[in-house]
């Protein structure tokens, strides 16, 4: 509905209240004209019936001046009390109108929502510049207007073009881009849903999957990039992508397969080949190859530049050393099966994706472990990365990082110093 058709409904519904107002009143002056007329008609035709019966000699002379001086009486008085009756409405009406368009402007400023109403209008405007430069890649330089101005016309477009999977992948994009990994999801499945061949938008979905950090999604991930490179298989992005989620999920083969793939044409300083190189070398160790001499391909990355040696010794490496305890609470009450997990969050931001997770099975306690940048679950987002950090030690019954009902945990708040191993005490004290 365009503007001008809004203000003419509002011009006819306001035209409308007034006719119901005014119509009674109005009703009633014609009722009482008409009452006035009838009066009079009847008044002249009793005069001529009494002009009659004196010429019949019905009546006489004296009782006809009698009865006419009755009926002029009588209609005075009736025209008297019509010009009182209806003189006294005009003033009460006119105020108790005013008073009534006076309230609803009122009320209808306070509940209309216009503001609202421009914005979206507004909004859907700035549709075309915002979200090309969403497609450009630039949506870091949105402001958090440009956002919700963007946010919310692609919601107005969806809600008149539900079938629009450009718009859907616009949206989560834009979820994307501050931290709303659940919202981007689900609108990147739909827009998966809506065109199942388009491989860019199952790209996304991968992406959007692997920044939760969730076992689930990075599952989920790992099986759309392998379907993908099934198409692909040369596809170097996709291999780069599948060898860090499969890193993620403790995957040694597939990390190693799909490294070993892109390995060579990645910058001889990229970060990211080492942060993988020594995600490969840990994995390894877990597995147990080096101490039996199975050293194999990860003998081969070390000779790439990257030392095989054990926590707490390499110069450069950032993170704690961190005690785990249990409050007495904990230690008659918090699971004895299960896992103990120990992770770090950024504790200068919203997000709560983890730097770095340590999950072991529940042992005597207290305990120490080392948390660091080795323990990444992606490359790029490591503590080395933060200042602050939130550090999370948890009962958990299932091994997931998220959170269900009879876990117990403790959190501290620390900084981070770069290069140092700094030792730090979490007291498991709560029950989830």
């Amino acid at each position: 509905m365009s503007w001008s058709e809004f203000y003419i409904v509002v011009s006819g519904l306001i035209t409308f209240v007034l006719l119901i107002v005014a119509f009674p009143w109005l009703r009633r002056k014609n009722h009482a004209q008409q009452d006035s007329l009838s009066n009079t008609q009847i008044v002249k035709q009793r005069l001529a019936e009494l002009e009659r019966e004196v010429q019949e000699g019905l009546i006489s002379e004296h009782d006809k001046r009698q009865a006419v001086d009755e009926l002029k009486l009588a209609l005075v008085d009736e025209s008297a009390f019509q010009s009182k009756r209806t003189g006294t409405a005009t003033l009460p009406l006119l105020v108790g109108g005013i008073v009534a368009l006076t309230c609803g402007a009122v009320v209808y400023s306070q509940v209309n929502q216009m503001s609202r109403v421009i914005k979206a209008s507004e909004a859907v405007e700035a549709l075309p510049e915002l979200s090309q430069q969403l497609a450009s890649g630039n949506a870091s330089n949105l402001t958090q207007e440009d956002i919700a101005s963007l946010t919310l016309a692609i919601r107005q477009r969806l809600r008149t073009q539900p079938e629009d999977d450009t718009g859907w992948m616009y949206l989560g994009r834009l979820f994307l881009s501050i931290g709303q990994e659940v919202q981007a999801i689900e609108a990147i499945d739909r827009a998966v849903e809506l065109a199942p061949e388009n491989t860019t938008h199952r790209i996304t979905l991968a992406q959007a999957l692997m920044a939760t950090g969730d076992v689930n999604n990075l599952s989920r991930a790992q099986t759309l990039l392998l379907g993908l490179l099934k198409d692909n298989p040369q596809n170097d992005n996709l291999a780069l992508m599948m060898a860090v989620v499969s890193a993620q999920l403790g995957d040694l083969d597939n990390t190693r397969q799909f490294f070993a793939q892109v390995k060579d044409k990645l910058p001889s300083d990229s970060d990211m080949a080492k942060r993988l190189m020594a995600r490969i070398d840990v994995l390894a160790r877990q597995a147990g190859e080096i101490a039996t001499g199975q050293v194999g391909e990860s003998t081969e990355l070390g000779n790439t530049g990257l030392e095989n040696t054990d926590e707490g010794t390499t110069d450069d490496i950032t993170g704690f050393s961190v005690t785990v305890d249990l409050s007495d609470e904990a230690q008659k009450s918090a699971p004895k099966e299960g896992f103990l997990i120990v992770f770090a969050q950024d504790g200068a931001s919203q997000n709560r994706m983890p730097a770095a997770v340590v999950k072991m099975p529940i042992q005597g306690f207290p305990l120490t472990v080392n948390l660091t940048t080795e323990n990444a679950m992606m490359p790029q987002f490591t503590l080395a990365a933060l200042s602050q950090v939130i550090l999370t030690a948890r009962l958990s019954l299932d091994g997931d990082v998220t959170v269900s009902s009879g876990e117990w945990q403790g959190s501290v708040e620390s900084t981070v110093e770069k290069g140092q191993l700094s030792p730090i005490r979490i007291t498991i004290n709560k029950e989830l």
